[in-house]
């Protein structure tokens, strides 16, 4: 049994599993059942919709799971290459285990044989380098208050308004009993 500690408040990692039972023991599992259910089996946990993903390999035929990782998921080429050799040579069903799978806080995990994990690779984040803001509308509390409420409108316009409103409700109850 493997232990896995993953930190508080980790994210953006995606974490690949081998699965290891028989191609035919997990496709049928997935016939009969839902793919929650199956990853939750081979986990031995629950995982929120969409933290995790359960995948035949051949079912990237023509794309391979390192582009996959890299296209898909922003893994770096760097990560891969580190791992290349693993990954094409992986066959049958995977397990992609996502950080948000953990919801921020420190989990430890005791992975079974049904599982082996192959790699821990972190999506690539953009640089997020913006200047800082500078004009005085950005800064807190820059506005002047209004305390005090507008009035509304008195004397003919607010006459002529209640008129209107008087004929509508008047046109609507005769609409209705005719």
């Amino acid at each position: 049994m493997t232990t896995l500690t993953i930190p508080a408040g980790e994210h953006g990692q995606i974490r690949l599993f081998a699965v290891n039972r028989p191609v035919e023991v997990i496709a049928s599992m997935l016939q009969s059942n839902d793919k929650a259910a199956a990853i939750s089996d081979l986990l031995g946990f629950t995982v929120p919709s969409g933290s995790a993903e359960l995948f035949a390999v051949s079912d990237l035929t023509g794309v391979g799971l390192p582009r996959y990782l890299t296209d898909g998921y922003a893994v770096t080429e760097a990560q891969i290459n580190a791992d290349r050799a693993r990954l094409d040579a992986l066959e049958g069903y995977v397990l992609l285990l996502f950080s948000s799978a953990f919801d921020g806080a420190e989990t430890t995990l005791d992975i079974g044989p049904d599982l082996t994990l192959i790699g821990t690779y972190g999506e690539e984040q953009p640089a997020m380098a913006a200047p800082p803001l500078t004009a005085d509308a950005a800064q807190p509390y820059t506005g002047v208050p209004n305390l005090t409420p507008t009035t509304p409108p008195r004397g003919r316009a607010g006459g002529a308004v209640m008129v209107l409103a008087l004929i509508v409700a008047l046109g609507l109850i005769l609409w209705w009993l005719l």
